[in-house]
């Protein structure tokens, strides 16, 4: 029999022993209402979740703690709030939309992209001849290389590219990037334009399936302000000023 617990069991031990007294302090200050706000958000809180993960050397602080409900905390894993780690930003837009102009001046030299078109470029050179499985492979690979950076501690600065705020393993990523903070940049390319182009037949289903979705930046902006609010009410930032505390 296995007599010593693996770091995951001994972690997942260890999250359940936040002292009685420091929650207390945490729900006094901070109230018990789930602060993350994922996709199905039960409202309630039910347990301790650190803002600098656990595993990333995270304490048991008042500073560092608020309340979340069960499925939120579950959703998020060890995903950074941007800034607490990695600082992201996404950029959305129909296809053949110009990502890369889009972001030419705000990209820094050190900046990490992670692009749903270059992966499937480097799969298949003529993306309008990609097969399904291509598709598939380079939509797992952008997930994957996607939550990895989202978990990172290191001060990365992370651009996420793609179409569609949605995949089957999670059909509303958008919500999801708002309520860790990220910065959600819409290519607002005119349907006309967009159907004008010489699109493959995946394209253009893709195309149908963005512009019902009726996305502006000025409605984004405004989710992002609702919840920049409600982060600054919870501690975890200042007013309009991006930077984060130090912890």
């Amino acid at each position: 029999m296995d007599t010593h617990p693996t770091r995951e069991r001994q972690e997942g031990m260890r999250r359940q022993t936040v002292d009685p007294r420091i929650r207390s302090k945490v729900i006094a200050t901070w109230g018990n209402r789930c602060w993350l706000g994922m996709p199905g958000c039960s409202i309630t809180a039910a347990e301790d979740d650190h803002i600098i993960p656990f595993s990333h050397g995270g304490k048991d602080t008042v500073a560092n703690l608020r309340r979340a409900c069960k499925h939120c905390n579950a959703m998020r894993q060890d995903r950074v709030l941007s800034g607490y780690g990695a600082t992201m930003h996404v950029v959305i837009g129909p296809p053949r939309a110009d990502f890369g102009m889009a972001m030419q001046s705000m990209l820094r030299r050190d900046s990490i992209v992670v692009s749903f078109d270059s992966l499937l470029r480097d799969l298949c050179p003529t993306q309008s001849k990609a097969s399904d499985g291509l598709r598939l492979a380079a939509a797992m690979a952008w997930d994957g290389a996607a939550r990895t950076l989202a978990k990172s501690s290191e001060p990365l600065d992370v651009w996420l590219v793609r179409t569609l705020p949605r995949s089957r393993r999670h059909p509303d990523m958008l919500s999801e990037w708002i309520a860790l903070d990220y910065d959600v940049h819409v290519i607002e390319t005119p349907a006309s334009e967009t159907f004008a182009l010489d699109l493959s037949h995946q394209e253009y289903r893709t195309a149908q399936q963005w512009y019902s979705l009726h996305l502006t930046q000025q409605a984004v902006d405004a989710r992002m302000a609702a919840r920049r609010q409600r982060l600054a009410a919870l501690g975890l930032r200042h007013g309009d000023d991006t930077a984060r505390p130090r912890w």
